[in-house]
C-alpha cells in the first residue's frame, strides 16, 4: 500500500497550508495554496472552491505537485502524483466529512460560507513520488512511494524545453 510518511503528515497538519503546483497546456506553472485539506494514509483531499487556474490545469494535465514547508525547521517535502475530481458519492461523503472536521480554525466560518455559496469540488491527490526539501540532506533522488513509477518517464515529464525569446 502506498503511504504518506508520518513526518509528511505531521508537517502538513502543523503548517495548515499546502502548496499545489500545476502547469497549463503551454507548460506555464501555477502555484496556489490550500488550507482546507485532509491527509489520509495514501491520498490528500482538498476543497477546490474557486476553480481557477489550478483546477483548469489539472483537468487537462493531472500531474500535480504538492509541497509543504516548515519555515521554522527550514525543511519540507514535495510530493508528485495525480489529481482527480472526486465523483464517487461514497468517497465524496467520506472526504467531505474529514475535510469539514479539519478546517483551519482561524477562518473556518469563512470557508464554510464559501462552501455553501459555491459549487465546490473535492480533489483527490495520489502521490507517486516524495522528495525531501531539506537542504541539509542534499537529496537528489526521490523517495519512492510506489514501486511501479518509471523514474525515466518522470524525469522526461519534468524537463521543459528551453524557449527561444525573440
Amino acid at each position: 500500500m502506498v503511504a504518506i510518511t508520518p513526518d509528511v503528515k505531521r508537517m502538513m497538519n502543523s503548517q495548515h497550508v499546502i502548496l499545489i503546483g500545476t502547469a497549463n497546456d503551454q507548460k506555464i506553472p501555477n502555484v496556489s495554496p490550500r488550507s482546507s485539506f485532509y491527509v489520509d494514509n495514501d491520498v490528500i483531499y482538498w476543497y477546490e472552491i474557486f476553480m481557477h487556474k489550478s483546477y483548469q490545469n489539472f483537468t487537462k494535465n493531472n500531474w500535480v505537485s504538492v509541497s509543504v514547508v516548515d519555515y521554522n525547521e527550514f525543511s519540507g517535502y514535495q510530493l508528485k502524483g495525480h489529481a482527480k475530481i472526486v465523483t464517487d458519492k461514497k468517497e465524496y461523503f467520506h472526504a467531505d466529512t474529514r475535510l469539514s472536521e479539519n478546517l483551519p480554525k482561524n477562518h473556518e466560518e469563512k470557508v464554510r460560507k464559501l462552501i455553501l455559496n459555491n459549487d465546490i469540488k473535492i480533489i483527490q491527490f495520489k502521490p507517486l513520488v516524495l522528495y525531501s526539501l531539506n537542504p541539509a540532506e542534499f537529496e537528489k533522488s526521490p523517495g519512492l512511494l510506489e514501486s511501479d513509477v518509471d523514474l525515466d518517464k518522470l524525469q522526461e515529464l519534468e524537463e521543459f524545453p528551453i524557449l527561444d525569446y525573440v
